[in-house]
């Protein structure tokens, strides 16, 4: 069972691989809620490749699909190679209309996203009824004919804006590396005339309230400048996204890509691996992406020597992906005090150094006009960033970056190669150190985690078609009387099913209501009936334990996900709905939970009863 259309196809592949990002997709979610009343200013995500703002952006999309409500959803992403602002404009203009008619249709884009052909879109216009849409792209065509660069230009990025004053909706207009406009998008047919000032025609437009904006650039240096020049008066609010998780999140993130390639890693390999790769989900897929023959994920050595790989390997994805970013600014500034000063601001990554620090570092060799000039084109290439001042500059506080800087360049500047894996096994040992044993740490972060822990357990009990163990005995006695006749049934029949699909932090949907998260969904069925199990989790210590507002929200999601599977056409046997709260209820609110039918537990129960 599908609990959302994945209308647009998103880059990141399997919807379950989109994990970690709670924090922001609640913020972007409430702002998108507030467009319909007209208080949500325009936003720039800001973050370096690979931070997970093409996966937040497409995500988003979805879920405003999804809803059915009053905002339509709009994304594009600028391409990175050149284009003629015409047949740019061509793009956006058919993207938009092919979205607009996917919304209103509930029709799923093309596998690839590609827009629909003019003669299409004009054809499901007619069909629709859709005059103001038809008159709209005749006079695009008409522009787009005769070679009207400007005009045509001008038409398709008001468009969304048009449409949705005559149509009386909302539209959030999402564009995806919007500063490679300035430099891929050309006036000329020929490509010769670059629009470096294409952004600037956002200028008005980020001010709508019905139309307000969402834009992204993963070189932050270049989309900070161009928004100090082309969206002048705050008109963007800056968003940054790191791409680091938290721990947790990041040790999620390993087993997740681990299950999604078919490889076997062990509870300490994967601590390992999320503590080297800082929890950054781009370098936790691409080692498990890793194309080395002997890549070994069930030892920690194994983890280490792979992961040393792919950092060392010219042909390999991590080292790919950042020297293209270094390579497009050091070319720029290529001399050994650039390098240098790259070198020790990497090194000191964890902490600012004034340019009186990085001066003495390079000897006196560069006076302040020159160290400027190197310092800001190593920043505006997003290899070192301005610190609290413009006095003070920081190196970027990530690990494989650094050993990457160091293998490209220690050599030349100190003569002095890095042994990568050994420096890799290094922290390892320190890191045992710290923590007393990897299976320690193993464990801490288990108890941090307790969706994952029963995620885990029931994808592996699908996977073996086995039920799932001692279900009864990890359930808390209900509070102060005995289970009524139907909880007493849905129990027994939870006991005795199979869940052949299990999915971690997934969203269920109904039309025009808002989409809500489910910590851990089982789901069961045969010919005519289905079935599922849902988790609610929460780890908080004693003084904090679930409040009646939360034990109704999740409530409502049962609900939800009762109307959502009736809407599928099958019967439901049973939902059967367990909160997990590590430490414990309130009395009153744990009494709640049960006279509304759901099944209660905690950590001592669930892992005592596990066996």
């Amino acid at each position: 069972m599908q609990n959302m259309t994945y209308a647009l196809e998103e880059r990141i592949g399997d919807p379950s691989l989109f994990c970690g990002r709670k924090r922001e997709m609640e913020l972007m979610l409430n702002w998108a809620g507030d467009i319909p009343r007209k208080i949500s200013k325009s936003r720039a995500l800001l973050g370096r490749r690979k931070s997970g703002k093409t996966a937040i952006m497409q995500r988003l999309f979805n879920i405003l699909w999804n809803q059915e409500g009053r905002v339509v959803p709009f994304y594009i992403e600028v391409p990175k190679h050149e284009q003629w602002l015409l047949d740019f404009s061509d793009l956006y203009f058919r993207t938009f209309v092919s979205q607009y008619f996917s919304f209103q249709t509930r029709t799923v884009l093309l596998p690839d996203n590609a827009p629909w052909d003019m003669d299409d879109l004009e054809s499901m216009g007619r069909d629709m009824g859709h005059d103001n849409v038809i008159r709209r792209i005749g006079t695009f065509r008409k522009y787009f004919e005769a070679g009207r660069v400007e005009n045509a230009r001008s038409l398709a990025f008001h468009t969304p804006g048009w449409f949705a004053g005559m149509e009386n909706f909302f539209a959030l207009v999402m564009i995806d590396e919007i500063q490679f406009m300035t430099k891929y998008i050309f006036r000329d047919e020929d490509c010769k005339i670059p629009t470096k000032n294409l952004p600037g025609a956002y200028h008005g437009l980020s001010e709508s309230k019905i139309t307000p904006m969402l834009v992204s650039g993963s070189y932050v240096g270049w989309m900070t400048r161009m928004m100090r020049e082309m969206f002048k008066g705050g008109r963007l609010k800056r968003t940054p996204i790191s791409p680091k998780l938290a721990p947790d999140k990041g040790l999620e993130a390993v087993y997740r890509y681990a299950e999604n390639r078919r490889e076997t890693v062990s509870d300490e390999s994967a601590v390992v691996i999320n503590f080297l790769t800082q929890s950054d989900p781009f370098y936790i897929a691409a080692l498990f992406r890793s194309d080395w023959a002997d890549r070994d994920f069930t030892s920690v050595d194994g983890a280490i020597r792979t992961l040393a790989y792919e950092v060392m390997n010219r042909d390999g994805e991590i080292f790919g992906t950042w020297s293209e970013y270094i390579d497009s600014t050091m070319k720029e500034v290529n001399d050994r005090h650039a390098k240098k000063i790259l070198l020790f601001l990497s090194r000191e990554r964890f902490r600012e150094c004034t340019r009186d620090e990085i001066r003495d570092h390079l000897a006196g060799k560069l006076d302040d006009r020159q160290l400027e000039k190197r310092l800001s084109t190593l920043e505006y290439g997003d290899l070192v960033s301005r610190g609290s001042s413009n006095f003070r500059y920081c190196g970027i506080p990530d690990d494989i970056l650094d050993l990457i800087f160091r293998d490209l360049y220690q050599e030349e500047i100190d003569r002095d190669r890095p042994d990568v894996e050994s420096e890799l096994a290094a922290k390892v040992r320190k890191l045992e150190r710290e923590k007393k044993s990897l299976q320690g740490t193993v464990s801490e972060l288990r108890g941090r985690i307790p969706e994952l822990m029963v995620y885990r357990e029931l994808n592996k009990c699908g996977k073996e078609r086995k039920l799932v163990r001692n279900f009864r005995q990890r359930l808390r006695p209900a509070a102060g009387a005995r289970l009524t006749d139907r909880m007493e049934e849905i129990l027994t029949a939870c006991c005795e099913s199979r869940f052949d699909t299990v999915r971690m932090n997934y969203h269920v949907q109904l039309p025009g209501i808002a989409a809500r998260e489910l910590d851990v969904l089982a789901e069961g069925s045969d010919a005519d009936t289905c079935h599922a199990l849902v988790f609610e989790m929460k780890n908080r210590d004693e003084k904090n334990p679930p409040s009646e507002e939360d034990a109704e929200s999740f409530v409502t999601k049962v609900d939800m996900l009762k109307q959502h599977i009736r809407k599928k056409g099958k019967n439901l046997r049973f939902v059967c709905p367990v909160y997990l709260s590590a430490k414990g209820f309130e009395p009153d609110v744990e009494a709640w939970l049960h006279e509304h039918g759901v099944f209660t537990s905690d950590m001592e129960c669930w892992d005592q009863s596990s066996e």
